[in-house]
C-alpha cells in the first residue's frame, strides 16, 4: 500500500475518498486523537485505507469528518478497525454515530487462539510477520506541521488491516467459529450499542457507588448527572469538575448550603458560585427522589453455595476456553460466571449474564448449570486442559 503524500484538508477531497471507499465496499479506519484535557476525544488525524491506498485526513486543518461518520453508520458498508471503542466514542460524541458493520481484528484474534487484548503491532507480527515502527507512539497529534515520520507511522496503523482481517476470518472459518465472531461483533458493535454517555446513568461508573445506601445512591445519581452535563458544557474531563471520591462524600453528607459544599475535600477551589448553587439544587431535589436499592442479595443458603461453586465455575470456564484455545475473557468474566450460577440455582433473571444463550451457553453456560445441579464434578487431569468433567458415579482414573 501507499499513503497520500500530504493529508486531505478540504471537503471535496474527503468526499472523493469516501466515494471510492463505497465503490470498494469496505475501508480500514483509525484515528489519532487527544483525550487528556477534554470531555470528548479531540480528533487530530483520520487514517482511511481504501483498496491499496491509505489516505490521511486532517481535521485540525479543517477536513470534515462527517462523511466518515456517515460511512461508519451505513449498514451496507464494512469498516475494519483495531480495538475501535475509543474511535467509536469519538464519532458517537461528535456526530451521534451508531456503528452498523464493524470488524474488530483485536476481537477476532481472541477467537482463533491469539489471546485477548492484543496490540496491533503484536498481531501484525504474529499473523503477517509485519513489524511496525513504534517511534511516534506518544506523539502530540494536535501539533502542526506533522513530519514525514509521523505521517508514515499513522498510515501504518491501517495499511495492513485488510490482510490481517482476511487472515483472521479465514482461521475463524476453519475452526468453525465464524458464527461466534459474528455474534460477538453484533453484541459489541451492533445497532443497539451506545457510544455517548448518558448523564442519568453516569453514577454507575463512579467507583465505590456500590457501598452507598439506597438514599445516598439517589443523591449520587443527581450529582453525577449534573457533573456529566457540566463536563460536556465546558468540554473538560469529569474528574476536573468533581472527582469521584468527592462525589461519593457529597452523596453521603448531602450538603445543603454553598459553604457546606465548599468544605468538601477535593472540590475545585475556584468553583463558580452559580455552579455550586446548581449542584446544591440537584442534591436537595434528590433527597426526596426514589431511593435506588442495591441488587437483591441471593438467599443465605444460595450465597453459601456460591462461595464454593464460584471458584469451581471459574475453573470450569477457564478449562472449557483452554480446550478450544479461546481467550477466557471472551467467554465470561468472574461476575458473569457468578451471575449465571445464581440464575442456575434460583432462576432469578435480574442479573445479566451472556452465558444464557448463543455460543457461550453451548460452550460453558450449560456446563455451569450442570455443575450447580450436581450433574458433573471436576477432577484434575494430566493433559490439557488439565481438568476432567465427571458424571456422578463415574470412576476417576
Amino acid at each position: 500500500m501507499s499513503s497520500s503524500a500530504s493529508p486531505l484538508i478540504d471537503q471535496a477531497g474527503v468526499e472523493t475518498v469516501v466515494a471510492s471507499a463505497y465503490a470498494a465496499g469496505r475501508a480500514a479506519l483509525d484515528f489519532e486523537f487527544l483525550w487528556e484535557r477534554s470531555y470528548a476525544p479531540l480528533p487530530c488525524l483520520a487514517q482511511l485505507a481504501v483498496g491499496d491506498e491509505v489516505h490521511l485526513i486532517d481535521p485540525v486543518e479543517g477536513a470534515p469528518l462527517a462523511p466518515i461518520a456517515a460511512m461508519v453508520a451505513d449498514p451496507d458498508f464494512t469498516v475494519v478497525m483495531h480495538a475501535p471503542s475509543a474511535d467509536l466514542t469519538l464519532l458517537g460524541m461528535q456526530f451521534g454515530t451508531v456503528p452498523q458493520n464493524i470488524i474488530d481484528v483485536q476481537l477476532m484474534a481472541g477467537f482463533v487462539g491469539l489471546g485477548a487484548g492484543q496490540g496491533l503491532s503484536t498481531l501484525l507480527d504474529r499473523v503477517l510477520k509485519v513489524r511496525l515502527d513504534k517511534g511516534e507512539q506518544y506523539t502530540d497529534w494536535s501539533r502542526r506541521p506533522l513530519s514525514e515520520n509521523q505521517l508514515t507511522y499513522a498510515a501504518a496503523d491501517v495499511e495492513n488491516l485488510f490482510a490481517l482481517s482476511d487472515e483472521l476470518a479465514s482461521r475463524a472459518e476453519q475452526l468453525g467459529r465464524a458464527a461466534w465472531v459474528s455474534e460477538e461483533h453484533a453484541r459489541r458493535y451492533g445497532p443497539d450499542s451506545r457510544w455517548t454517555p448518558d448523564p442519568d446513568e453516569s453514577w454507575r461508573r463512579v467507583k465505590g457507588q456500590g457501598k452507598l445506601g439506597p438514599r445516598d445512591r439517589a443523591v449520587l445519581k443527581a450529582a453525577a448527572g449534573w457533573r456529566e452535563r457540566e463536563a460536556a458544557r465546558r468540554d473538560k474531563p469529569t474528574s476536573w469538575i468533581v472527582p469521584d471520591r468527592t462525589l461519593l462524600e457529597i452523596a453521603r453528607r448531602k450538603p445543603a448550603t454553598r459553604q457546606a459544599l465548599m468544605n468538601e475535600r477535593g472540590l475545585p477551589e475556584r468553583m463558580r458560585p452559580q455552579d455550586a448553587d446548581a449542584l446544591i439544587e440537584a442534591i436537595v431535589a434528590a433527597k426526596d427522589a426514589e431511593p435506588i436499592p442495591l441488587p437483591a442479595a441471593p438467599p443465605a443458603e444460595v450465597q453459601a453455595r456460591l462461595e464454593i461453586l464460584a471458584p469451581l465455575g471459574q475453573v470450569l470456564v477457564g478449562a472449557r476456553a483452554a480446550e478450544v484455545d479461546l481467550a477466557p475473557t471472551l467467554l465470561a468474566t468472574r461476575d458473569e460466571v457468578e451471575s449465571h450460577l445464581v440464575y442456575a440455582m434460583t432462576g432469578a433473571t435480574d442479573r445479566v449474564s451472556p452465558l444464557r444463550s448463543g455460543w457461550r451457553y453451548e460452550l460453558a453456560g450449560s456446563a455451569l448449570e450442570d455443575l450447580a445441579a450436581g450433574r458433573i464434578a471436576l477432577a484434575c487431569a494430566p493433559t490439557r486442559p488439565y481438568l476432567r468433567e465427571i458424571s456422578p458415579g463415574q470412576e476417576i482414573h
